[in-house]
């Protein structure tokens, strides 16, 4: 997928979590607490909560982007630079297409 197509299929931090979220119920969301696969999407939490046990599970949760405060937009971004170049992409790049001022998150 070419930079511009990328812009227009995730314009903003929605469109990437609607994404992520078609993602994760296409390979399917386990609860960490009892192992259940049915779950229910909580829209104002923005969290799947467990049939069996009611424990929920956050869209980040038990993806490598679990403890991350970076929006979606970011990952997204990051990960569409990593797969589309040839080359590799250095974490110093991926900042400074970002703009991000602080190394470490990225």
């Amino acid at each position: 997928m070419k930079l511009i197509e990328f812009t227009e299929l995730y314009p903003d931090e929605a469109s990437c979590r609607l994404a992520f979220k078609q993602y994760r119920e296409k390979e399917g969301v386990t609860c960490k607490k009892c192992g259940n696969t049915t779950h229910y999407w909580k829209k104002k939490r923005e969290q799947w909560e467990c049939k069996k046990c009611h424990h929920r599970t956050t869209l980040k949760s038990g993806t490598v982007m679990e403890n991350s405060k970076l929006p979606f937009r970011y990952w997204f971004i990051a990960m569409h630079l990593i797969t589309s170049t040839k080359k590799t992409f250095s974490a110093k790049e991926i900042q400074r297409q970002l703009g991000h001022k602080r190394y470490e998150p990225i």
